[in-house]
């Protein structure tokens, strides 16, 4: 008996665990599509709440914003400003970075393990006979 002929067995063993490999790495591309979601939509909150806040131009309220307590409070709105385009940015590289690279991933495991199970299941049917093995 040769090394190949005793693990033919393991066939099944293995189809089903480099389907769990490939279900893990979906349910991640799937749970970094959610975070990704909510990474824009935080961003969007933020965005808004600032706005909300800044003093409209040409108002009376835009020269009380001269005095220091005022100006500190305006500088908070400008940096929660920045932190929603950095969740934007997070976002992004997230969706380019990851969520593409990996779905391209899985597609390729995917049609490397359907050419290898062709091959398997051929040798599983006729492999003892094609290798001259009784």
């Amino acid at each position: 008996m040769s090394w190949g002929t005793e693990l033919w067995d393991q066939f099944d063993n293995l189809e089903k665990h480099t389907q769990w490999g490939i279900d893990i790495l979906e349910k991640y591309i799937k749970f970094v599509k959610e975070r990704t979601e909510i990474e824009l939509s935080y961003a969007k909150q933020l965005r808004n709440l600032a706005k909300k806040y800044q003093p409209k131009k040409n108002s009376k309220e835009e020269e009380e914003y001269r005095y220091t307590a005022c100006k500190a409070f305006l500088s908070t709105l400008n940096e929660m400003n920045d932190y929603a385009g950095q969740h934007e940015v997070i976002s992004e590289n997230m969706t380019s970075n990851i969520t593409v690279e990996l779905a391209r991933y899985v597609q390729e495991l995917k049609q490397e393990r359907k050419s290898v199970t062709k091959v398997c299941f051929f040798f599983l049917r006729d492999g003892p006979g094609v290798m001259g093995i009784s």
